[in-house]
This record gives C-alpha cells, structure tokens and sequence, in this order.
C-alpha cells in the first residue's frame, strides 16, 4: 500500500474507468522482444489506459490482440467523456495534451505525475498514424456497397459529412490499410517478408478482385476506394494475421566467437584492409594533390629513416 499524489493505492489492485469508475480489464499486450506491455482497457467507455508511453512498444501480435478487444467492445456505444477525468493511478486530473509526430497531430488525456495516459480507440490509432479522415470519396465508397458510415470510435451512424461524431464528439475517421499492415506485420522489431502480404490479401468490396493491404488504398481493377470504418471489419484480416505472426521464431543468438571464427583468414576483415580500402577509394584523400604529396613526402621520409 502506498500513498501518491494524495490517492491511496494498493499493489496489484485493478484501476477504476476514469470515465465510468468500473474496474477496468487488464490487458497484457506483447510488445518487442517478447516483453509484455501492460495495458488497461474499459470495454464499456472505449478508453485504453497505458503506463507512461507503452503504447510506441507494441509489436504486431500487441496490435493483433488489442484489436480483438476493440472489436469485442463494438457492441457498446459510449457518449462523450466527461470534463476533469482523473488517473487511475494518483486520482489527479488528467491534462489534455496534443502531441506531434511524424503521424500527424494526436491528443490524449495525460496524469500529471507521468503515471500513463488516457485515449479513446480512435484517437490511440490516430497516435499511431493507423487513421486517416474520413472524406467524401468514401462516402461514395459506402453509399455504393450499401453500408452506412459509422464512427470508428463509438459504432453510431454518421448521418451526413462532417469532422466529428455527433455521438462521442471523436473525429471521423477510417481505418488506414497500408499503414496498419505496416504495424501488423512486425514480430520481435523486425518486419515480415514481403511474401508474407499474398497471404494476407484484402478483397475488393467493388469487384472482389483480391487487394494488397500494404499498399493498396483503392483497387487496381476497379478503382474503388478500400475504406475500412469499423474494427469488426477487421476480423477476416486478423484471422489471417495472427497465424504469420505466431509462426516467426526470434533470430537466435550465434555462440560466442563464431562471428570471429567466421572471419578467420579473410584478409577483407582486417583494420589494414578497412583503412586502405577507405582511403584509396574514388574520391578519397589520395585523389587530391595534396594528398598525393603528402603520401610521396612519407615514402621518402620512411625510406630515408629505414635505409
């Protein structure tokens, strides 16, 4: 038991929803190297709580699982956050920050103490560049495949176009194929081969001619837009996912001193060779007269000092 920020907490205990102030759903999430990244998440409000910024951590099996739990709580359609939340960690008011990334701009609600930070679903994607703006282009997209849009963070219809959703005030968003494949397909911080994309092929909704999701944003045949506003759209493409992911092993570590084993005798491994090779090079020293003069000055200098 332990006193921080003037909130009583006890080890282990299961952090109350800011939100609603239900005890939230642990989550272990596995990050890089096989590290476990941990992660609470309340169904019923859509928020995801991380320790500190965890969430840059996660490999493609974390964002595999975390979807599942997004699509799970599909069903629940929260309303907009109420003012002054508090961390589940100290009870202080979380601040609301926007950040900025090579993403774009995202913003999260932050425990002033550094304990972690509060994010919708939406808004957690968006943190990651997995979002882009919902635009008329797919309006159209989904008006001719008979769906209605929806918003990604609470489920309810969008009636017209607009930024915001009416429901949750979140930003209209959909679901950036290419680059979600990009954050899938990653096991121990390393990418998939680029083969392992056929496997994972994305059916257009205009023709059904078979897309790839890492790089397609409209089909090739067609020419219609891949638009992708729910997460229970999703579950066909983690189906086939998840399976890749779990079958790349972790590149094992080599015995010690077989890298120097392996470069016995190869006169390329050498310092003398690195160095000579350097200088020789096109472009180099040598190349200038200068740099002829002053290595023809020290082959007569040593040959004075030698003879």
């Amino acid at each position: 038991m332990s006193i921080q920020g003037g909130a009583l907490q006890f080890a282990g205990a299961v952090p109350a929803c800011p939100q609603c102030r239900q005890p939230m759903q642990p989550m272990p999430l596995e990050g890089h190297y096989g590290q476990q990244v941990p992660t609470d998440l309340c169904p019923g409000c859509h928020l995801v709580w991380f320790d500190d910024f965890e969430s840059v951590r996660l490999s493609g099996l974390g964002w595999v699982g975390l979807l599942r739990q997004m699509q799970a709580a599909a069903h629940a359609a929260p309303g907009m956050l109420h003012d002054h939340l508090t961390c589940p960690r100290c009870a202080s008011v979380l601040n609301p920050v926007q950040n900025l990334t090579r993403f774009g701009r995202y913003s999260m609600l932050q425990c002033p103490h550094r304990h972690g930070h509060l994010q919708t679903f939406s808004l957690l994607l968006a943190e990651r560049g997995l979002v882009r703006p919902l635009d008329r282009r797919d309006l159209r997209a989904l008006a001719a495949e008979g769906r209605a849009p929806t918003c990604l963070n609470c489920g309810a219809g969008v009636p017209e176009a607009g930024e915001r959703c009416s429901h949750c005030d979140s930003p209209l968003v959909v679901i950036d194929m290419p680059r979600l494949m990009s954050a899938l397909l990653v096991r121990h911080a390393e990418p998939l081969p680029a083969e392992a994309a056929q496997h994972v092929a994305w059916p257009c909704r205009g023709c059904g001619a078979a897309l790839d999701p890492t790089r397609s944003a409209h089909c090739g045949t067609c020419q219609h837009a891949v638009v992708v506003p729910s997460f229970l759209d999703l579950r066909p493409l983690l189906d086939k996912v998840e399976p890749l992911l779990r079958g790349v092993r972790p590149r094992a570590a080599q015995p010690h001193g077989a890298r120097l084993r392996a470069l016995h005798g190869d006169h390329r491994a050498t310092g003398a060779y690195r160095a000579l090779r350097h200088l020789f090079e096109p472009g180099g020293w040598p190349s200038t007269p200068l740099g002829w003069a002053t290595l023809a000055g020290a082959l007569v200098l040593g040959w004075l000092l030698l003879r």
